[in-house]
């Protein structure tokens, strides 16, 4: 294969060098370039501003949603922050709210026991007014059945005048209609 290689090199006669600068060569070179620099021009004219303005709005958006991103970010952490104090603000309140209401229901406790001891010491006075009227019905009570003993032992004594013997077994008698009597004093 090497020998075709090299026999077809000197069939096409050139003198020592592979690529020859010719006018041909130039003038396709030449124009070449020039279409090339010709659609690079075009292109830039025509693609140039679309894509810049696609990316510079493209850019734009990124850096809004950034700017929107901190802000979010910033508002989150404020109210992050808000809601954190409320918290603690709630949490006081409730420590405050239940240590006052603990104090109403001592004080309410302590009323409670004040109005019952007053109801207790009117009821003792009741009794004790109770007591005081029972005994002075009672006394009314015995000063009337001696009161009529001695009026059923007058008549007795003055409708049989009799001595003393008979006049011991009247008392008993009389005693013992009456059943047993407890004298109070």
């Amino acid at each position: 294969m090497n020998t075709s290689l090299i026999t077809v090199l000197a069939a096409t006669e050139l003198p020592g060098r592979i690529i020859g600068f010719d006018a041909q060569l130039l003038t396709d070179l030449g124009l070449q370039l020039f279409s090339t620099l010709v659609i690079v021009v075009a292109l830039y004219f025509i693609l140039h501003k679309p894509v810049t303005a696609m990316l510079d709005k493209r850019k734009q958006a990124i850096a809004n949603e950034i700017n929107e991103a901190k802000a979010t970010n910033a508002n989150a952490a404020k109210l992050k922050a808000d809601y954190e104090d409320k918290i603690a603000g709630i949490e006081e309140e409730a420590a405050q709210i239940l240590k006052e209401t603990r104090a109403k229901a001592l004080a309410r406790q302590e009323q409670m026991v004040a109005e019952a001891k007053k109801e207790i010491e009117a009821m003792k006075a009741k009794a004790a007014n109770d007591i005081l009227l029972e005994q002075e019905r009672v006394k009314d009570e015995m000063k009337t059945q001696l009161i009529d003993v001695s009026t059923l032992m007058a008549s007795k004594f003055v409708a049989l005048s009799i001595d003393e013997n008979k006049h011991q077994e009247i008392i008993d008698d009389i005693i013992k209609e009456m059943g047993d009597v407890q004298w109070l004093s």
